[in-house]
Formats: structure tokens, C-alpha cells, sequence
């Protein structure tokens, strides 16, 4: 299986658990007063900015492992810092951004981080 394939299968999995954390986050959003439409969207835009993030952070890493470790270490810092900018720009634009409402657009930033912890509890209990 090359690295590509993996990074396809891992994100299809990553998206099969942000989707339930993104529409418990909507409930909450909504019984806590906020306007539905504004948190969706918000929710909708740091969600699918989360999975790209994630396909990003793979696509590097298999791009990486093809190299000697020298360069694959430039190359995964290179790509570090362009995800990172980009992230505080995303950041800065949600709070800008009339219609979106901060927290919930940066709240799925949290997602991969919560998912992978999940999965990793359950493999260990279930085998």
C-alpha cells in the first residue's frame, strides 16, 4: 500500500468521527443560544479546514519518507511551518469575519487531536 493510499484511508476514517463530533458541537452551539446558521457554517468551514489540515500533515509525511532523513526533515518542518500560518490566518479570519462565530470555527481544530486519542483508546481495549 503507498503512503497516498494510507493517507486516503486514514482521512476517510478521520472524517467518519468528525462528522458525529460536529454535529454534537451544532446541538450545543444551538441550546446554548447561538444562531444556527452562523454556527453551522462556522462548524462546516473549521471541519473541513481540520480534514484538510490532516490530509495535509499525511500527504507531507509520505512525501518525506521517499527522501534521506536530511531532507525529509526540512521537508516536514517546511510543510510545519506552512500549516501553521496557514492555521493563524484561518484563526484571524474567523475572528474577522462577521458572519462566523469564532468558537465553533475553531473548536473541529481539535477534532484530529480527540479522534486519534479515541481510536487509540479503543484499539488497546478491544485488540
Amino acid at each position: 500500500m503507498t503512503g497516498k493510499q494510507i493517507v486516503r484511508e486514514e482521512s476517510a476514517r478521520m472524517l467518519r468521527g468528525i462528522v458525529p463530533l460536529t454535529l454534537i458541537a451544532f446541538g450545543i452551539f444551538v441550546l446554548a443560544g447561538c444562531e444556527a446558521w452562523r454556527a453551522g457554517i462556522s462548524l462546516m468551514l473549521g471541519a473541513a479546514y481540520a480534514l484538510v489540515l490532516f490530509r495535509m500533515i499525511g500527504n507531507n509525511v509520505a512525501k518525506a519518507a521517499l527522501f534521506p532523513p536530511d531532507q525529509a526533515t526540512r521537508i516536514v518542518r517546511r510543510g510545519y511551518f506552512f500549516r501553521y500560518v496557514l492555521t493563524g490566518l484561518a484563526v484571524f479570519a474567523a475572528i474577522k469575519a462577521p458572519f462566523i462565530h469564532p468558537l465553533a470555527a475553531v473548536l473541529p481544530l481539535f477534532f484530529p487531536k480527540v479522534i486519534l486519542l479515541w481510536y487509540n483508546v479503543v484499539q488497546r481495549k478491544g485488540g
